[in-house]
């Protein structure tokens, strides 16, 4: 029980609550099945990862408000598209500010405008609903799970891999290929 394994879920959580991609979930699966297993404290663990969460949802608000709109707006490849996004936002936000507060990533709500009252208080209803969920079926479920991909072990891995990286490869080459064919002559 070392303060490190708080610490990581901790920074990962704070990431994911931003709105950016990362390993956040299975941080909150990992630390809540080490919880079940008596290894963490479950309310420690509740409670770190409800501080990140909003601290990651804070920072993110801020970064949107500050410089999220200027990504969107500007003249470029996908201009048109992005200008449609943002009249279309603008539209969903206004009527919609507490719902998509809690579905959005944090900074879309600062690129928004959501008020900061409304961001906050959908942001704690995600993050207790996020955080709980994770942390709450692995905390009861966690052992059960654990055994089964230990029965299973590296090959369930190892196939859930190969299985992303050949999607991957077929996005990249429906990409290519896309490309190739917008850039031939009419």
């Amino acid at each position: 029980m070392s303060l490190s394994e708080y610490i990581i879920m901790f920074a990962l959580v704070a990431i994911m609550g931003a709105g950016l991609p990362g390993p956040g979930d299975a941080s909150l699966i990992a630390a809540g099945t080490l919880a079940g297993e008596g290894k963490l404290n479950v309310w420690i663990v509740l409670a770190s990862a409800m501080a990140a969460w909003m601290l990651g949802s804070v920072v993110g608000y801020v970064i949107g408000v500050r410089g999220g709109r200027k990504l969107l707006d500007h003249p470029g490849h996908l201009e048109k598209s992005r200008r449609k996004l943002l009249a279309k936002g603008d539209r969903a936000f206004a009527r919609h500010e507490f719902v998509a507060s809690m579905t959005m990533p944090a900074f879309v709500s600062g690129i928004f405008r959501v008020r900061f009252y409304v961001f906050i208080l959908g942001a704690l209803v995600a993050g207790i609903g996020w955080i709980g969920m994770y942390v709450g079926l692995s905390y009861f479920l966690g052992e059960e799970i654990a055994k089964r991909i230990g029965n299973i072990g590296a090959k369930a891995v190892l196939g859930v891999v190969v299985i992303v990286v050949i999607g991957l490869l077929i996005r990249f080459g429906v990409s290519k290929w896309r490309a190739a064919r917008q850039a031939r002559p009419a």
